[in-house]
């Protein structure tokens, strides 16, 4: 396949998939230069401070925007900003994608492995909600942190710690397809569950 065929088997994809967007690969979005927060927050993006950043220079900002994930934008999983996207959402590209430009992949071969991440990401949501945990609009990783502190506060009892220990087999499992296929590198060294990943 070459790369004008990776190019045309690479079209559409984004569109079967959305994990970037929907919580399960980032925790949040960071703003980037040029970025117009205002337009922004009048798309519906709920923009708050990330806070200092480390080795800011003096006189600059020290201070970051971000915007939490799952997307306020997403819908499926299409953008309805997407002409007004981000810029860390128009350069972000997944090793998947990648993979499928260069022909490496081919495109049945990456919605085959898209539809095992989005199983496996379903599979987590549905123990997290057997686990009380319903608050959809948090990230996974958060939500899977929440879930384990209150686990460790409260004990659990013997129904309830098999299927703390089905959901963190789940959260492992979904996390080496991430790392391998969407996202591999320092965010993801860790499971998102421990380091919440960001862009």
């Amino acid at each position: 396949m070459g790369n004008r065929s990776g190019a045309a088997a690479a079209e559409g994809l984004c569109l079967a998939c959305g994990l970037c967007c929907n919580g399960v690969i980032f925790a949040d979005v960071r703003l980037q230069p040029g970025d117009d927060a205002e337009r922004l927050r009048s798309l519906g993006f709920p923009l708050e401070p990330l806070g200092p950043r480390p080795g800011a220079e003096a006189g600059r900002s020290s201070h970051a925007l971000r915007f939490c994930q799952p997307c306020a934008a997403l819908e499926g999983c299409r953008c309805r900003s997407y002409a007004e996207r981000p810029r860390h959402c128009r350069d972000f590209e997944c090793v998947l994608l990648k993979s499928v430009r260069a022909g490496r992949t081919s495109r049945n071969a990456a919605l085959g492995i898209i539809r095992a991440a989005r199983g496996r990401a379903a599979e987590v949501r549905r123990l997290l909600r057997q686990l009380g945990d319903t608050d959809e609009q948090l990230p996974l990783s958060s939500r899977f942190r929440q879930t384990a502190r209150r686990v460790e506060q409260q004990g659990l009892d013997e129904d309830a710690a098999e299927l703390f220990g089905r959901l963190t087999l789940a959260v492992h499992d979904l996390n080496l397809l991430l790392g391998d296929a969407f996202y591999p590198g320092p965010a993801i060294d860790k499971p998102f569950a421990e380091t919440g990943a960001t862009r």
